[in-house]
């Protein structure tokens, strides 16, 4: 049958009017949709930050049953990491870097073993720039180099690397507001191997009321030298670090690589309370000797019996600074 014009039927349609009632709709379940997602984000970074430090605290264990002490933290921040001079006093690297083996970054850790002065110090001009995943907090930044902004050298790298790696993460240096870093160290290998150079020129440096932490320069510490129990020691925590400084090198307590010897980019201390890292201009006092994270409660600690926990922000100092002593008998409530 044939139909008329004004018979014919239209699909249906929608007005103006509930098309913008849908996009509204959508609007807001994106709205509720996108708060749930970043929590996810966030609970699976700070899991994957969780054993990162798991297994940086294992590896410190492992050293310790290795070689009867956990990691020396080196010489100061003029040098890097050596693979011919062993983990103590003759090691002018970090423990960053001497824990390396007993992460499985065995590879990396031997590169320039055995070859001369200068052939070691080529290769290390590329390790200063070579990233290892481990130490890197997803929270906070990529695993990859970032610019060495402040052109720092180092007295065992050829020259100045235009990039550096980077450590999430710092050892506990101690309970006191100095035992975070000293100096750059001795100038030349054979000052660093001499003892009586270190009781003269490096006596601040080996004072054992400034360092009384499980690492600093030239430690051996034992785990039997931790007097309340490992298991209210700090061993290993993220570092506090300005958040809008993550890319750039400028954050005085992110400017070296992460392979350098004793400072403030591998150390912290307990003296002050921890912080959530923040920018510049609302930086608190003694940031960069502080430990603290991107996390939104509290950073993630490693005690010294290799177990994870989260210590808050809100935590008070009177309780924080003894699980940076080693000699401290506090026992610390977590709870």
């Amino acid at each position: 049958m044939n139909r008329s014009p004004d018979q014919r039927t239209h699909p249906p349609g929608f007005t103006l009017i509930e098309l913008l009632v849908v996009i509204a709709i959508i609007a807001i379940l994106i709205g509720l949709l996108l708060p749930a997602v970043q929590k996810v984000r966030e609970a699976a970074n700070r899991m994957k930050c969780t054993n990162n430090l798991k297994q940086l605290g294992l590896g410190m264990h492992n050293c310790h049953d290795t070689h009867g002490a956990f990691p020396s933290s080196g010489w100061g921040w003029m040098w890097v990491g050596d693979p011919d001079r062993g983990l103590g006093k003759q090691q002018p690297g970090g423990w960053t870097f001497n824990v390396l083996p007993f992460i499985e970054q065995d590879n990396f850790y031997v590169q320039g073993a055995g070859q001369s002065l200068a052939a070691k110090n080529a290769v290390n001009f590329q390790k200063v720039q070579q990233p290892i995943s481990t130490f890197y907090c997803p929270s906070r930044r990529q695993i990859r180099a970032y610019p060495n902004t402040n052109n720092y050298g180092y007295y065992n790298v050829t020259s100045i690397a235009p990039n550096f790696s980077k450590t999430d993460y710092a050892a506990c240096g101690g309970s006191n507001i100095n035992s975070v870093e000293v100096f750059g160290g001795p100038t030349s290998y054979a000052d660093g191997d001499n003892d009586a150079w270190w009781s003269s020129a490096g006596a601040a440096a080996q004072d054992a009321n400034r360092f009384n932490g499980i690492t600093h320069v030239r430690s051996a510490t034992r785990i039997t030298d931790i007097s309340k129990g490992a298991t209210n020691q700090i061993l290993i925590g993220e570092k506090f670090i300005l958040s809008d400084r993550y890319y750039n090198s400028s954050d005085g307590g992110d400017n070296e690589c992460a392979w350098t010897g004793m400072n403030n980019d591998v150390i912290r201390s307990t003296y002050h309370e921890p912080a959530r890292d923040t920018k510049s201009n609302q930086a608190p006092v003694n940031s960069t000797f502080r430990f603290g994270s991107a996390h939104e409660a509290g950073f993630l600690a490693c005690l010294g019996d290799a177990s994870v926990r989260v210590i808050r922000f809100s935590i008070s100092v009177s309780t924080f600074q003894p699980m940076g002593d080693i000699r401290s008998s506090s026992i610390t409530n977590f709870d």
